[in-house]
């Protein structure tokens, strides 16, 4: 399973370009769909917040502090962890002997990392083996983050039918899937 589950991230090619990169945030989110393009969380259940993440750290490459095609909608703990990371020290280069990161925005992610069955982040390459580390994937609830986003799209689709089950049959799932909710919520991060 991919980390962003049915979700496809795709940044626009065209967009005005900004002095501050932060006036890209609405259009990331949007490109992003709400979602952190490393471990894929939504938004609605992140406790910290999201930021955006230079792919190619400033750092390394100045330049590209307001290039667009460089930015990562990101959670405050994927940004944390990535943080100024650059294993080649080369601003055109991403990956060296399996050190590096892959842009996940594009479809080469997903041969890298994805989810198990239950929900948590797992690698499948000795680069996915890298990102996963530096991400400390293994440390952080993923997969009680992951049942959580699930349940709230549930609990939607539980609305949409409202009209075609009894009321009390919509009030006990829906009592059911908040009950969940509040345990998992308990567990992210």
């Amino acid at each position: 399973m991919r980390i962003h589950g049915d979700v496809r991230i795709s940044r626009r090619t065209s967009i005005n370009k900004e002095k501050d990169y932060q006036k890209y945030r609405g259009s990331l989110s949007e490109d992003f769909n709400n979602i952190c393009g490393y471990c894929g969380k939504d938004i609605i259940v992140s406790r910290r917040g999201f930021e955006i993440d230079h792919f190619v750290p400033i750092d390394v490459d100045a330049e590209r502090e307001t290039d667009y095609s460089n930015l990562v909608f990101s959670c405050f703990t994927c940004n944390r962890k990535k943080s100024k990371k650059w294993p080649t020290k080369d601003k055109n280069l991403c990956i060296i002997e399996e050190h590096g990161f892959v842009d996940p925005a594009t479809d080469e992610y997903d041969t890298h990392l994805g989810r198990s069955s239950s929900g948590a982040i797992e690698y499948y390459s000795n680069l996915g083996k890298y990102m996963y580390n530096v991400f400390k994937f293994h440390l952080r609830p993923t997969a009680a983050v992951w049942k959580t986003m699930e349940l709230i799209k549930r609990k939607h689709q539980l609305r949409d039918i409202k009209d075609t089950i009894s009321l009390d049959e919509y009030i006990e799932v829906d009592k059911a899937i908040d009950d969940l909710l509040v345990y998992l919520l308990g567990k992210g991060e």
